[in-house]
């Protein structure tokens, strides 16, 4: 994230949400499955930019 943008507040909540609930390892966690699901979207990504281009 560039320090001109903000996250949006439903995601900011989210975390928050999760902080709260389940305090570090919770976020921990959401790290990790976050990293996953970029993964999974950054692939997706390319294969549409492939079958485009």
């Amino acid at each position: 994230m560039s320090d001109l943008q903000q996250p949006d507040p439903v995601v900011v909540e989210a975390v928050e949400n999760i902080s709260n609930r389940f305090g570090a390892q919770g976020l921990s966690d959401l790290i990790a499955l976050a990293r996953e699901e970029l993964s999974r979207a950054e692939s997706a990504m390319r294969k549409l930019d492939d079958s485009a281009g």
